[in-house]
């Protein structure tokens, strides 16, 4: 059976975000504030003006070699080890077809969940739950009858759903 991708864990926005990219923004911003500082406090008591400007240029003197370092000296595998990961023999995988499928209030949540294999997934309809989780409102996208191939590992509370494929 041929199956397409249809999320993984290297999707997820968590992952998104390089770590370089803060120090940027860090080092825009303090800049920004430096010559804000510098054109608007004009007529300001120089002690004042003096201490913000050297504590501005205390986060421009620590942004800008994290940034370089970060970003042309620090090689960044995060997306080759997660890729290796989900091939490995370490997580489990459920194929077959949804069963059982369901959405649920718990409280001022919404809670859906689903069985292949006799094996349940449970997860949040929340935004917060799905920043680095597989989460958020599938309901027109998963079904029962939908085959299904899941790689997932044993969470606390769950099974995390680490990628899920449709069959073509």
């Amino acid at each position: 059976m041929e199956y397409y991708t249809y999320w993984s864990v290297l999707e997820t926005p968590s992952h998104s975000i390089k770590p370089y990219s803060i120090f940027l923004i860090i080092l825009i911003i303090s800049i920004f504030a430096f010559l804000s500082v510098l054109k608007f406090r004009k007529n300001d008591d120089d002690d004042d003006k003096k201490i913000h400007l050297i504590l501005i240029s205390l986060f421009i003197a620590l942004s800008l070699p994290c940034y370089i370092y970060l970003r042309f000296f620090n090689y960044d595998n995060t997306t080759e080890r997660i890729s290796k990961l989900l091939q490995s023999d370490r997580l489990k995988k459920a194929e077959g077809t949804i069963s059982n499928y369901r959405r649920e209030s718990e409280g001022k949540s919404m809670i859906e969940s689903f069985e292949v294999n006799s094996v349940t997934f449970t997860y949040y309809d929340n935004s917060l739950y799905e920043f680095n989780h597989f989460g958020g409102n599938r309901s027109n996208d998963l079904y029962d009858g939908l085959k299904v191939r899941i790689t997932y590992s044993k969470g606390n509370k769950f099974n995390e759903i680490m990628k899920i494929e449709f069959q073509k």
